[in-house]
């Protein structure tokens, strides 16, 4: 007398370990899947010839509508922009300007504020 799986195995070709080899089939696949995904990460984060550094040097607040916000920029694959915040007491951005940079180098600029700022620095530079 055959047992019900074996008579379902006979009747429809299952195998009792399909499920099993199913397994072992997508752990084959993921584990290479994964791996790339680890190598193009590594490789994403650290490739940074390409990327505009900026550095605050200095900040002088003239009132509570500009401060004058120093700092330097190297940008070794040529023009950038350079996003400049001024910042109150309770770090809100009051003031904000992109500016255009040709070249590496030191520069100085104004920013408009809409209260006192106590802090003005670079936020971030991306490639033009």
């Amino acid at each position: 007398m055959m047992s019900e799986t074996d008579l379902l195995a006979e009747r429809y070709g299952r195998r009792a370990n399909s499920k099993q080899l199913n397994r072992r089939q997508v752990g084959a696949l993921a584990v290479p899947l994964l791996a790339i995904f680890l190598v193009w990460a590594t490789w994403a984060s650290l490739d940074t010839s390409k990327q505009v550094k900026s550095q605050d040097l200095a900040y002088e607040v003239l009132g509570p509508e500009q401060t004058s916000v120093r700092f330097s920029v190297s940008s070794p694959a040529g023009p950038a922009v350079c996003a400049i915040q001024v910042l109150n007491q309770s770090f809100t951005v009051v003031g904000y300007r992109e500016l255009e940079i040709s070249q590496s180098g030191e520069y100085e600029t104004l920013v408009n504020t809409t209260e006192l700022g106590v802090t003005g620095l670079v936020d971030k530079c991306w490639l033009k």
